[in-house]
């Protein structure tokens, strides 16, 4: 398992992971095989990022290489819609030829943002891509890994249905961002310890900004927010946490992309 965070604005779209990989031994002890990898990967055809958690490594497959590929050929698809969904297909169809002894190892999340043109807006967007069956990731659906939008359904806390893709539903997420300053805010991976810092961390941020002593919002501040809750649960279990109990932790990697597609990392992201 790992923590990865995204945080969406009219300024940009940002996203952060830890690096942690570990192994469960017959001991119950966890040995850490990879601590440096990024967890996210760039996919630039539709000036979007993708960050994963769950299922990491298993024999020789290896989410970080196969994520890669899939962005690679992202410029195959008619957009960011068809390309979100062509990577559920084919990770349905990878997951099945690895036959995981236990269902529940092959679980697997990601979040991918993008942009979508509409009405001569860039418009942001966050696909779920998962086979996780809700929180806490104790269970795999049954039907696979499925698709969702996300910004409208957080919006308006309303399920989140495919006809989210029309033009008056993303442009009310446009006017929420740029109207009234919106902010979105996703994580996954271990809410459990993410959500009490993000929620200590932003109410500090709030408060900085209603006292008008706020910098001017940048990518460096889009990618502090989702990066720095990650940065304070990793040190705390490193404070606390018993060796070989660990889940989250080693090199931070952090990721923002501009509504023009640029990007840009405090942590040297692809």
């Amino acid at each position: 398992m790992t923590v990865v965070s995204a945080v969406i604005t009219r300024h940009c779209t940002a996203h952060a992971t830890d690096s942690l990989l570990t192994e469960l031994m017959a001991n119950g002890k966890r040995k850490i095989r990879e601590d440096r990898k990024p967890k996210l990967v760039s996919v630039r055809r539709w000036r979007g990022a993708m960050t994963f958690w769950g299922l990491a490594q298993y024999g020789k497959w290896s989410t970080l290489d196969w994520l890669r590929k899939q962005a690679a050929a992202a410029d195959e698809h008619n957009s960011a819609e068809e390309f979100a969904t062509r990577v559920a297909t084919h990770l349905n169809e990878g997951l099945v030829k690895l036959h995981f002894p236990n269902p529940v190892d092959g679980g697997i999340g990601i979040h991918f943002t993008t942009y979508e043109r509409i009405n001569d807006y860039w418009i942001p967007e966050l696909f779920l891509i998962s086979n996780w069956k809700g929180i806490p990731y104790t269970d795999i659906r049954p039907e696979g890994v499925g698709i969702s939008r996300e910004t409208f359904h957080t919006l308006k806390d309303v399920p989140s249905v495919p006809e989210h893709r029309n033009s008056e539903y993303r442009l009310e997420v446009h006017r929420w961002l740029h109207e009234k300053s919106g902010m979105f805010r996703y994580n996954n991976g271990d809410p459990e310890l993410f959500n009490p810092v993000a929620n200590a961390i932003l109410d500090t941020f709030f408060t900085i900004m209603k006292r008008g002593s706020l910098k001017s919002s940048t990518s460096k501040t889009h990618c502090d927010i989702a990066r720095r809750p990650i940065e304070v649960i990793s040190r705390v279990l490193g404070d606390f946490s018993r060796k070989g109990t660990r889940l989250i932790g080693g090199k931070l990697h952090d990721l923002s992309v501009s509504p023009h597609g640029t990007y840009w990392s405090s942590t040297g992201g692809t």
